[in-house]
Formats: structure tokens, C-alpha cells, sequence
């Protein structure tokens, strides 16, 4: 008998009718089974999965079968069934696509092709595309074929990914790092929401992970794993993702702070007292570091990633940040309290203003001086605060350059907006 030519790794969760089925039998309808060794990852499987593979095992020769009771996610999964793969090309194949009319194997000689044509080609896929999160192009991994030598010179897929998302655009960039190429079997098109081209396949598209049932919050992995790339690979991007389209302003540990940024924190320095320290609105804690290294600091943000960012920061020992609302928070008391350009996002920011008047010795807060609604978007809900809205501080300014002033500067070409420096002292 001869020995398979490629290793087909299909990694599956559930849906065995709706999706494994039907790409099993087109996999058999249109390839030659004795040139493919398919493997199948079975992972957290509780339908009738396990009943369908016991059958294969009969029908299909060269079959190979990882099996875990636990979901296991995308990269692990996958990598359970490459660990038991043995040819030299890979095809890494989702359970929800069915190959569609052709000649036998013609699925796979397109694929092949590229490394027959091109030497530096580590990676055929069908589809190629740019991750902005990574600012790279990629192969989307429903169907690629893989030389062995690339998962020998850069390891298998990340499993820090783990649900999936990202894991293929790392390994596709780690691969080119290597000198690989990924190379597009044909031109492709995209219109009408999906891409169209000569490959005879039909992809559903994360058919696993758009069930809600099999995989809750999915969006949100999605965007988490979106950061770790852009963080990875795309520092910049990273940080335009961490700001919420530019609803907070992030500054990472070293990061060089803008004029505005740093001069309302230098007031605040100025500005405290002997104590603790509470910031409502912490975004990455990059204020910290302009307060007294021995001060007892907390900070505070609604956001729960923006919390772990700051947290990896590593301001100091002194330094601590928790997620929470601050509707539901339990204030205590601080000897000072800052929040800047907080208020203005917050429906009932006015009584919250007050509210922590009630909790601290020293308050300072910033706001927007007399914004139009609209001048900084659809974040900032009170918009026209002045000193009226604010009895009982003492005013000073900052332009839009950065300058502290007795009075607000005028409106005009150079300077198109104002903030508001606000202190309470308690009496």
C-alpha cells in the first residue's frame, strides 16, 4: 500500500451532522483517500461524534483520530492532530467547509502547486488578507497547506489564542520572519459580504464559533485576541484600540505624554496633599507616575482589559487598579481624589461630582470648558459644563497646547477648545 502524500488535520467540536459530516463525505467524494492520511481532532465533543468516528475508522483507511474530552479551542486542538500527522504537507481544514465538483484531488494539487512553483513558499492558502489589529497580511487557515519544515523552524500554533482568532495571522507572520512565503492559490474577489474565487470549496465561515451555545461571548475573545497581535506586532495600533476610538488617552510605561496630558497632571502633583491617592478613570494608569512614588494610589476603571494594562505596567508596589463602576463602587475615604475628563462621560457625572466631595479632603477634577455637544463625540454626554456647574471649586485653565491660565483663552484658529482645572478643598 502506498503512503499518503498529505496529512488532512480536521479539528471538530460538535456539530458532527450539521458540519463533519458533510465535509467527510465531499472529502471522500472528491479525493483520492489513499494519497491523504486524515486526521480528525475531536475535542469537548458530547453529540454523536464519537459514534460517527468509530464508523469511519471502518470505512476510511489512513484515518487517525485525537480525541479530548475537553474543548480544547482552535490552536489546540489543531495542534493535537498535527502532533499525530506524519507527512510533510499539511492541510489544515475546518469542519464547516465541503469541497465542491471537481476531478479527484484537484482540491489538492491546487494547493500544492505554489511549493512546486516557488521554493520559498512555506504556506498555499485560498485566502490571503491584511490583519489591521497585526498591519500584516495573512492566510485564513479554513484551508491551507502547511511544509513541515515551517512548523520545525517556528513551532506549532500559538495556544494563546484559545477559543481561535490570531492564531493564524501570528503563525503566517512568524513564518515570513522565517523566510517562508504564503503564497494564494488564485485570485480571489470580494463582493456581496464574501470572497469568490476559482477554488472549488464552500467555507460557512466560523460556523463553531457563532454558536452561542458552543462558544458564549464570542465577540469579545475576537477582540481580545485582536490585542494581542496589535500588541505584539502593531504597538501603535494597539494603543488606538486600548483609547476606544479615542474615548480615553492611553500612554504606555514609556510612552512620551502629550503636552495636554502631562500639564494636568503636574497641576494635579501640585495640587494634593499629604495622603492617599483614589483617580476615577485611570485608563492605563499612566497618570501615577506623576504623583509621590510612596503614595498610596488607587485607581479605578469601568473598562476591565484597560485594568489588566495597567496593571501589567508595573507603575510600583504603591500603585494598585481595580475594575469597577463607580455607581456601585464602595468609595471609602482618600485623603485626594482626581478624575480628569471623566465627568463629561458619565450621564449623572454631576452627581458623581458631588458625591466624591463627600469621600476625600482634596478633589480635582477637569472638564471640558463649555464644549459644543459633538465637539468630541458621541462619548461625552454633558456637554456646556461651566464653573456654575461646580460650587464650591476654584478655576483655572488649560488651552489647547497645554498652558495653564487665570482665565480660559478665546476660541479661535489656534486654540479651538478649553479645559477646566477644578479643586475643592473640604472645610
Amino acid at each position: 500500500m502506498q503512503s499518503p502524500k498529505y496529512s488532512v488535520v480536521i479539528p471538530t467540536y460538535n456539530n458532527c451532522e450539521k458540519y463533519l459530516k458533510p465535509c467527510i463525505d465531499s472529502i471522500v467524494k472528491y479525493t483520492e483517500m489513499t494519497d491523504i492520511e486524515l486526521v480528525i481532532s475531536a475535542n469537548g465533543c458530547t453529540d454523536n461524534t464519537q459514534v460517527y468516528l468509530g464508523y469511519l475508522q471502518t470505512a476510511i483507511p489512513n484515518l487517525k483520530i485525537a480525541w479530548d474530552d475537553k474543548p480544547l479551542g482552535y490552536s489546540k486542538a489543531t495542534n493535537a492532530g498535527i502532533n499525530v500527522a506524519t507527512c510533510n504537507k499539511i492541510v489544515l481544514l475546518n469542519n464547516d467547509t465541503i469541497l465542491l465538483e471537481q476531478p479527484k484531488n484537484q482540491w489538492l494539487d491546487i494547493l500544492v502547486n505554489p511549493f512546486r512553483v516557488n521554493p520559498k513558499c512555506g504556506i498555499s492558502c485560498i485566502i490571503k488578507t491584511h490583519s489591521k489589529p497585526a498591519g500584516r497580511d495573512f492566510a485564513i487557515f479554513f484551508c491551507v497547506m502547511i511544509k513541515r519544515k515551517v512548523f520545525d523552524a517556528i513551532g506549532l500554533l500559538n495556544e494563546e489564542y484559545g477559543v481561535g482568532a490570531g492564531e493564524d495571522t501570528e503563525f503566517c507572520i512568524e513564518a515570513e520572519n522565517a523566510g517562508f512565503e504564503v503564497c494564494e492559490v488564485f485570485e480571489k474577489y470580494w463582493g456581496n459580504n464574501l470572497f469568490t474565487g476559482n477554488f472549488p470549496i464552500y467555507h460557512k465561515g466560523e460556523g463553531t464559533v457563532h454558536d452561542p451555545l458552543l462558544v458564549p461571548d464570542w465577540d469579545n475573545i475576537f477582540y481580545k485576541n485582536s490585542l494581542k497581535l496589535a500588541k505584539k506586532y502593531n504597538p501603535d495600533y494597539y494603543r488606538f484600540m486600548l483609547c476606544n476610538n479615542y474615548e480615553r488617552a492611553v500612554f504606555l510605561k514609556g510612552d512620551s505624554i502629550f503636552p495636554r496630558e502631562a500639564t494636568r497632571y503636574q497641576w494635579a502633583d501640585k495640587n494634593l496633599i499629604d495622603g492617599s491617592i483614589f483617580e476615577l478613570g485611570c485608563t492605563t494608569g499612566y497618570g501615577s507616575q506623576f504623583f509621590p512614588s510612596t503614595s498610596d494610589y488607587l485607581g479605578l476603571d469601568y473598562d476591565p482589559i484597560i485594568i489588566d494594562v495597567a496593571r501589567e505596567q508595573l507603575w510600583g508596589d504603591s500603585k494598585r487598579f481595580v475594575n469597577a463602576d463607580i455607581n456601585s463602587f464602595d468609595l471609602g475615604s482618600y485623603d485626594n481624589i482626581v478624575a480628569f475628563e471623566v465627568i463629561e462621560h458619565l450621564d449623572n457625572g454631576l452627581e458623581i461630582a458631588n458625591k466624591l466631595k463627600n469621600h476625600c479632603k482634596n478633589l480635582l477634577l477637569t472638564v471640558p470648558w463649555n464644549e459644543p455637544k459633538g465637539f468630541w463625540g458621541e462619548h461625552h454626554k454633558l456637554h456646556g459644563l461651566n464653573e456654575s456647574h461646580f460650587p464650591g471649586f476654584v478655576f483655572e485653565y488649560i488651552n489647547q497646547h497645554g498652558e495653564i491660565k487665570a482665565q480660559p483663552d478665546p476660541i479661535n484658529e489656534i486654540n479651538h477648545c478649553n479645559l477646566m482645572l477644578c479643586k475643592y478643598s473640604a472645610q
